[in-house]
């Protein structure tokens, strides 16, 4: 009877273990599948964390990661490579030679707003842009819509005459660009004239001054077909400024060709939409080129 008593106490422990071994089996492979689902949710977030740190990063996180010119360039690692190496070459040049400078796209001569510090611009409206877009303090610029080489001698801007404001002034050199307003009116030989004793009247008054008599500048194709202020008549009226200038000891500039395209006229690079004015390029080109010849 004993015997038969322990033996069923053997057989139910043996049961009760198995139970607690099912148990913990069971409870092992609920911890499995928990941390495993665990798992696949992080790796399911961790895409939609990526894509939106990447789409509200700041514009200077993505100008650090994206390359200079990209949406100028093909996108190849190689173009980049050879557009930053031409931008590269093209610094360290005009580092050595300090003689080109660019803007819009253009290679323009080197100038120094100090070198002109005084001296004095004589124009018309054309001249009036070198200081309205900045190029020149407006103090360096005697200028007015209309001006021409005969008004110019008599006619104020702010109570004074141009030959009073150099007088008072006493400036370096005294550049003087006048005469497209009067070819629609006026003959070339006439205003060439009158350019001369308008240079006169100015070097009396500034007897140490360099003279510098600026061309006219073009005009475009369409603006010629308009009959005015025509191509012939530039070249006809500079021609006669350049033997002034020979004749005369004084310095002639030549700025016309300077602004031309292949057939001769106004380059559009340079013209405003009349096609007589200039757009600011060209004043920069205009400064660069007399200070390449003078100084």
């Amino acid at each position: 009877m004993a015997k038969k008593r322990k033996n069923s106490l053997s057989i139910a422990i043996v049961a009760l273990n198995l139970v607690i071994v099912g148990i913990i089996i069971l409870l092992i492979v609920l911890i499995y599948f928990h941390m495993k689902e665990d798992s696949g949710s992080d790796r399911t977030d961790r895409p939609s964390v990526t894509v939106s740190e990447t789409d509200t990063s700041s514009p200077s996180e993505s100008e650090s990661l994206t390359p200079p010119n990209t949406s100028e360039t093909s996108g190849t690692s190689s173009d980049t490579s050879a557009s930053e190496s031409a931008s590269v070459s093209s610094e360290d040049s005009a580092a050595e030679t300090e003689e080109t400078i660019s803007t819009d796209d253009l290679i323009l001569p080197q100038y120094d707003r100090t070198f002109f510090e005084n001296d004095l611009f004589i124009g018309d409206s054309i001249s009036t842009g070198l200081h309205l877009y900045g190029y020149l303090d407006a103090e360096n610029v005697f200028a007015e819509v209309g001006l021409n080489p005969e008004s110019a001698v008599n006619h104020k801007v702010g109570d004074v005459t141009c030959v009073e404001k150099a007088s008072a002034m006493q400036p370096k050199r005294i550049y003087i660009m006048l005469g497209t307003n009067g070819l629609a009116y006026m003959d070339a030989e006439y205003m060439a004239n009158k350019m001369t004793e308008l240079v006169s009247e100015l070097e009396m008054a500034c007897y140490t001054a360099e003279i510098c008599v600026i061309s006219l500048p073009p005009v475009t194709k369409e603006h010629d077909s308009e009959g005015k202020e025509t191509m012939e008549k530039i070249n006809d009226y500079n021609s006669r400024l350049k033997s002034i200038c020979d004749q005369g000891g004084y310095t002639y500039v030549d700025i016309c060709s300077k602004l031309t395209d292949g057939e001769g006229y106004f380059s559009s690079k340079y013209a405003e939409n009349d096609g007589l004015h200039f757009q600011g390029s060209a004043y920069a080109l205009l400064l660069g080129t007399i200070q390449k010849q003078i100084g």
